[in-house]
């Protein structure tokens, strides 16, 4: 309780008038790298409402600040956002990677877990699902920060903004690798991790850090990815893209459209084999159309050539 108020005095204007509109800034401030300054609008808020959607995202910006202090403050919140939530949500946030080392982490996982099987069933082998909430949590724990960079990449041209970029992405390259290790003796031992198995949500886990892996991994674990799908058993969208991920390795065209590169410093898709049947095989998997998918998660606009 004491940090607790020693937090909101350090961070709570009480003369603020709440609004939707400091919500929104606090997420615009968080959005740009400010997070000082939008864990003072969050906080605001809080004071406000002490709504469980703005102590999650008090609990999100504090962990991106690393400090133990905030991590305490972290903990705090996030104990108190989840309170009422049953998801798994919190136990793959990225956000919360200065978290995942610190034994109150357990108690998280452990804690939602009962609260998720008491809400939907059990989940059958629990040990491989945590792993895999954990591994995902590492592989994009520093995506918020080289995110940032990376845009600042693109309007500069060519050039980062802070030196201090390169050992994030050093960092991200170890959690990478230590990933991938882990991961390959996991799937030796366990197989592919399936829907009914571990959750949808940590089996994605497993293709994420496969698609980040080498080519000789992918080509070797694909075919369980691929019975895994046929089996109903994997997203359509998992399957996709490292489908379409070995094609580009081995030099042909993507079927799906989900591989994308940067040319010239503008994002475009991979060459697409018959580019005008790219949306029927799309259906056909279980997907939607594809210029619809590169606007909403690239930014891209994109059209069959005439």
């Amino acid at each position: 309780m004491k940090k607790l108020i020693t937090f909101c005095l350090s961070i709570v204007l009480f003369h603020s008038t709440y609004g939707q509109g400091t919500l929104k800034e606090a997420d615009s401030l968080k959005d740009q790298g400010l997070l000082m300054p939008a864990l003072m609008k969050y906080g605001e808020t809080f004071m406000q409402t002490g709504s469980e959607e703005v102590s999650y995202k008090i609990a999100m910006t504090s962990a991106l600040l690393w400090t133990s202090k905030m991590r305490d403050t972290s903990f705090y919140f996030l104990n108190h956002a989840i309170r009422n939530d049953s998801s798994l949500k919190p136990l793959y946030e990225p956000h919360f990677l200065s978290l995942i080392d610190d034994p109150r982490w357990e108690k998280i996982e452990d804690d939602q877990i009962k609260k998720y099987e008491a809400k939907n069933g059990p989940i059958q082998n629990k040990p491989f699902a945590k792993e895999l909430f954990r591994m995902i949590i590492k592989d994009q724990g520093f995506m918020y920060a080289g995110n940032i960079e990376r845009r600042k990449y693109l309007q500069n041209g060519g050039y980062f903004s802070t030196p201090a970029i390169f050992p994030v992405l050093a960092l991200e390259e170890r959690n990478m690798q230590e990933n991938q290790k882990r991961l390959f003796e996991l799937l030796d031992k366990y197989g592919w991790p399936t829907a009914s198995e571990v959750t949808e949500y940590a089996a994605a886990g497993a293709a994420l850090i496969i698609n980040h892996s080498t080519y000789e991994a992918r080509a070797k674990y694909f075919p369980m990815l691929e019975e895994a799908f046929k089996n109903g058993e994997a997203q359509p969208l998992r399957y996709a893209k490292m489908r379409d991920r070995l094609l580009v390795e081995e030099g042909k065209k993507q079927l799906y459209g989900t591989q994308i590169k940067l040319e010239n410093l503008k994002r475009e898709p991979h060459p697409i084999e018959e580019p005008e049947l790219v949306d029927q095989r799309r259906a056909e998997i279980g997907l939607g159309p594809l210029a619809p998918y590169l606007k909403e998660r690239f930014d891209i606009d994109w059209q069959v050539a005439p």
